[in-house]
């Protein structure tokens, strides 16, 4: 079985599908690593301006393709993946998955998106407000319905550090 870990930006889908994969013996990817790694470039704010947004959804649809083929893994799905309908059916089709919304409160991103010195250099500006709370709260209003349309389950990790928010998940969802 797969578990797929969608969600917005900062809401611990690679920190916490690392250590979840780690628990439950299975391979963890990260669409966001494994799409830069299309690109030779680790910095998707980079590849946004060097191809366009365009050229990085259609090489971030094939890898999510081809990662929700396999077996046996924790997936960290991009934050803007599912604004894709051909991304958003490949998730809500794939078999043997369960697909977990991990939910976070504005707030609490916004604190964890400008605490990570590497986001603001290596993730691209969603909205003309770029790197404040308005556009976390602006681009999240817009996404949590998909995410909540796609997920299995909801999973409220605000105030859990990963390493309960782990444990939970496995208790809870899995």
């Amino acid at each position: 079985m797969n578990v797929i870990l969608l969600g917005y930006r900062g809401c611990g889908k690679s920190t916490l599908g690392k250590l979840l994969a780690d628990q439950v013996w299975k391979t963890f990817v990260d669409t966001d690593s494994e799409t830069c790694a299309r690109f030779a470039n680790d910095s998707v704010a980079e590849i946004w301006k060097e191809h366009g947004e365009k050229a990085w959804r259609k090489a971030e649809a094939e890898v999510t393709r081809e990662v929700c083929g396999k077996s046996d893994t924790v997936i960290a799905l991009g934050g803007g993946a599912l604004i894709e309908p051909a991304t958003r059916k490949t998730v809500k089709d794939a078999a043997e998955s369960v697909r977990i919304y991990l939910l976070c409160e504005p707030a609490v991103l916004y604190r964890r998106i400008t605490d990570d010195t590497r986001s603001a250099a290596m993730r691209p500006a969603l909205t003309e407000h770029q790197g404040t709370y308005e556009e976390v709260k602006r681009v999240l209003m817009e996404r949590d319905p998909v995410y909540r349309d796609v997920a299995d389950k909801v999973f409220d990790v605000t105030h859990l550090d990963p390493k309960n928010a782990v444990r939970y998940l496995i208790d809870r969802c899995l």
